[in-house]
């Protein structure tokens, strides 16, 4: 009995050893651009709010498209003060009624509607909200990644710097250098020191950002080395004519709807609401004239609004309801506007910056390194002074680090257009 105990304590041990090694192992990974989308979209309460917002409207609507609830009326009528008796005079009685009310014309119908609409915008809402998320964590990873990779480029510049001092100081030991080259090299060694504390700055503030998106204990995961690889975007016309169908151009339209409902009800104030009145009235005693039971009575009434005075009420709010209307579809078209001047420009940006990077690729990094590899050469040989190999040295950081931040900034221009296209995976 005891070592079956013994059994199962040890496989519950390993099993939590187990897990809680494949856990360290999945937050040590490389955190890769689409892990950070999925966890981004996994844990966004933005999109549970809305998500929580829609369900309410739902059942709101169904609640708006409802008669309000009858009301029970109770009381006694022609008391008389005299004696407060029940039986003395004819028309004494206890009353019990149900009162109803009808709001004016399609009242009702026309709440519910808009109360639909007002949930078809969240449901709008909740997709334009995504594609933002999106757009705002992968614009977060790639400037993390620039950043990282610059610290990456940085150390390697840091490797050749000391190959740099290394040299000087054997051309000064010969006397073929001064101690001022020396100095020189140690100098910049300590700006590229520097330059690396400053670039580990911004990456502690981009992990903190990324963690508002994926969690603080998934921000800690080194990031992984390869950048996403997105197909290229359709032509710009074929963009500009999906833009019509952006989620938030939908949300805009289900906010006209919303506003126009609302105009629709103000419509509806010109015609009348009914309230209908049901009692039956309990008389007790008998007759004073012949001395027979008194009998109960029933009785209904209609009381009817009388729009007849519109001037400064009906007249006024259909106005608003109409103005609020023109408001409502005129934000659509500055947000269309707003789009397009976003589209036009990402697009154009991506356009120039998938050309330069082709140009460094091909042309300047190439170029750089080798220039630097000959200077270097060239001052060991005491053909070339070390203004030239510094010279050289910092020009090939620039350019790598400029090579680094237009591919970031292509993708960065990509994920826009993702978002402008209205993509949400």
């Amino acid at each position: 009995m005891l070592g079956r105990k013994i059994a199962k304590i040890s496989f519950i041990l390993y099993t939590l050893l187990l897990v809680m090694n494949h856990t360290l192992l999945a937050e040590s990974a490389p955190l890769t651009l689409s892990e950070a989308e999925e966890l981004t979209i996994s844990n966004a309460p933005e999109l549970e709010r809305l998500e929580a917002t829609r369900e309410a409207f739902s059942q709101q609507a169904i609640a708006d498209g409802q008669l309000p609830d009858p009301k029970l009326i109770a009381g006694a009528i022609n008391v008389p003060v005299n004696s407060f008796s029940f039986t003395q005079d004819d028309m004494t009685m206890v009353e019990v009624g149900i009162q109803q009310f009808f709001p004016a014309g399609d009242t009702l119908a026309i709440k519910s509607k808009q109360t639909f609409e007002k949930a078809n915008a969240e449901t709008k809402k909740f997709q334009d909200q995504k594609g933002q998320l999106l757009r705002n964590v992968r614009e977060t990873w790639l400037n993390l990644y620039y950043w990282t990779h610059s610290a990456h480029v940085i150390g390697e510049n840091k490797s050749l710097y000391r190959e740099l001092l290394k040299a000087t100081e054997s051309q000064y030991s010969v006397g073929k250098g001064s101690q001022s080259d020396v100095l020189q090299v140690q100098v910049e060694l300590s700006r590229l020191d520097d330059q690396a504390l400053q670039v580990q700055q911004q990456i502690d503030g981009l992990r903190a950002q990324l963690g508002r998106y994926i969690g603080k204990i998934q921000e800690k995961r080194p990031l992984s080395n390869s950048l996403p690889t997105w197909p290229a975007p359709p032509p710009l016309e074929t963009l500009e004519t999906r833009l019509e169908q952006h989620p938030l151009l939908k949300v805009d339209a289900a906010n006209v709807e919303v506003a126009r409902h609302e105009l629709d009800l103000a419509n509806e104030q010109y015609k009348p609401g009914v309230t209908l009145d049901l009692g039956y009235g309990i008389r007790q005693g008998q007759m004073s004239c012949c001395g027979g039971r008194r009998s109960d009575l029933v009785g209904a009434t209609v009381t009817v609004d009388l729009p007849v005075f519109t001037e400064n009420r009906q007249d006024r709010q259909f106005q608003a309801n109409s103005s609020q209307l023109t408001a409502t579809k005129l934000e659509k078209d500055v947000h269309y506007r707003d789009l397009l001047k976003d589209l036009t420009m990402q697009y154009t940006l991506w356009q120039r910056l998938s050309q330069r990077e082709s140009l460094y690729e091909n042309q300047l990094v190439p170029e750089a390194k080798q220039n630097a590899k000959a200077s270097l050469l060239a001052y060991q040989s005491t053909t070339a002074d070390l203004a030239t190999v510094l010279r050289a040295f910092s020009q090939e950081l620039t350019i790598q680090l400029e090579q680094l931040q237009i591919k970031i900034e292509g993708a960065k221009a990509r994920a826009a257009l993702f978002y402008l296209e209205g993509v949400t995976e």
